[in-house]
């Protein structure tokens, strides 16, 4: 999606501790920094009636995933040498993956391989330096690389012809063998997925006269090689554009990509897409639409992975009230939980938010879950209790009255620990009870714009408010 040129050449992450009920507030000239937390707030007027009642069944034999990966970092982004490193800060908060996109520069195919004449066998046709430090960076926090083969939004360079495709095929697999056989002094990461190229049905990535066709066949031949090469790598593409299931276009080229997939019989272990909205019913469509035309086309084994997600600000000015609500507030923080919750609904195996940082203190309603000085926005406070949500991986059934405006996931783990989020993404505030819990010992963490802090809760009755644009998660003991 749109990346702004100011912010090219981000070099990654944070070095902030970011834990689930403390984590410190923005400085006083951050937009969307808010009151202190209070240490035990209670929630209000728990002699009022329900207007939801909740109630949690038994296993339903899903899982809930682990969807917890992000963009870029954790080297600190951007050029200001004072930017944070956020190696602790996605500790904090329950990072596990992160995909290599938009470093704008580093692990781009155009900056390893350079030139695509010289022979992919030679190791100096590679420039890897400032790409081992930025992979050094990822596993040495401990986080999964998930590797995107290709280009960052400033470098985009598709192979000019046939000589140079079939250049970069090679050199593909040979970079894959670097970072995973350590190969040319390189890693020996066993890291699971490789997706190649990003949008390709984005003219900044896929520039004129580049045609759709020609991507196909880079797809196809890179796939196949890498399967051949690295046989239990799961290999997938095409990370598309949102327009991929929205417009007419975008549809026909998602079809024609899928087809040719399928006569030339290629490797899709994964398909991948983008999504940037304010409604999280986009994310269940957009689920369906493409699990739909998977399905058609014989691809029922094939996962769905979403690469890129956020709000949605374009139509907006970048420093509006509704941008930063959206960017660094309880609003963005909310809607972002409810699409979480959608890709937990429709089966989604693998997500990577973009992004994890942003690149400069003035540019705070960029992309980023965490300020460039490495304190976290609302989001990043959301990120933690999904974290706690998903160690809870036996999904429970969980339903409420038709109609109602909260969206609802359920877990447990083998202790028999219950936890259910909840996320609010509308602007009215609502009272809930969970059938048959109140007995139970529980706990309570909330986000939202009434602290710049993960907020925990005590509850005096069985009745629980949680207010527009907010998000709770509730753990009930066994």
């Amino acid at each position: 999606m749109r990346r702004a040129y100011l912010y090219l050449l981000i070099l990654a992450s944070l070095l902030v501790s970011c834990q689930f009920a403390t984590v410190a507030p923005p400085p006083t000239n951050t937009p969307a920094a808010s009151a202190t937390a209070l240490a035990n707030p209670t929630t209000p007027a728990t002699s009022w009636p329900s207007d939801v009642t909740i109630t949690i069944g038994g296993v339903t034999g899903a899982t809930i995933h682990p969807l917890l990966g992000v963009n870029v970092g954790p080297a600190p982004a951007g050029q200001d040498p004072n930017n944070a490193d956020l190696t602790q800060a996605y500790q904090g908060i329950g990072v596990n993956l992160i995909r290599t996109h938009d470093f704008y520069g580093p692990l781009d195919m155009a900056v390893m391989y350079p030139d695509r004449t010289r022979d992919p066998a030679n190791p100096q046709s590679y420039d890897l330096r400032a790409s081992d430090a930025m992979w050094r960076a990822i596993v040495g926090g401990g986080f999964e690389p998930y590797l995107r083969l290709g280009d960052s939004w400033n470098n985009a360079r598709p192979p000019a012809n046939a000589q140079e495709r079939a250049n970069w095929v090679r050199a593909s697999v040979a970079v894959v063998r670097h970072y995973r056989q350590g190969q040319w002094n390189g890693f020996t990461t066993p890291f699971r997925y490789v997706e190649i190229w990003n949008e390709p049905d984005n003219l900044q990535f896929w520039p004129r006269p580049h045609t759709a066709p020609e991507y196909f066949q880079l797809y196809v031949e890179t796939a196949r090689a890498l399967k051949q090469a690295f046989p239990d790598l799961l290999v997938g593409g095409p990370g598309l554009t949102p327009a991929g299931f929205m417009t007419p276009p975008g549809q026909k080229w998602c079809r024609d990509f899928l087809a040719y997939v399928k006569k030339n019989q290629a490797p899709l272990d994964f398909f991948s897409w983008h999504l940037y909205s304010n409604d999280p019913h986009e994310w269940v469509q957009a689920a369906r639409f493409y699990r739909g035309e998977l399905d058609a086309l014989g691809f029922q084994a094939t996962a769905m992975h979403v690469t890129e997600w956020n709000t949605a600000i374009r139509q907006l000015g970048d420093k509006s009230a509704e941008s930063l609500a959206l960017r660094t507030g309880g609003k963005g923080a909310a809607i972002l939980t409810a699409a979480w919750i959608a890709m937990q609904d429709q089966g989604i195996t693998v997500s990577t938010f973009y992004r994890g940082s942003d690149p400069a203190m003035d540019a705070v309603e960029f992309y980023g879950i965490f300020y460039a000085n490495g304190q976290p926005k609302r989001i990043a406070l959301a990120f933690a209790l999904w974290a706690k949500l998903a160690a809870h991986p036996q999904r429970l059934a969980v339903s409420s009255a038709p109609g109602t405006s909260l969206w609802l996931l359920a877990g447990q783990n083998d202790a028999g620990e219950k936890a259910l989020l909840i996320a609010n993404p509308t602007t009215r505030p609502a009272r809930y009870t969970v059938a048959g819990q109140a007995d139970r010992q529980r706990t309570l963490l909330q986000v939202s714009d009434a602290s710049a802090q993960v907020q925990s809760l005590d509850m005096a009755g069985p009745v629980i408010e949680i207010g527009g644009e907010t998000v709770q998660l509730l753990t009930i003991a066994p």
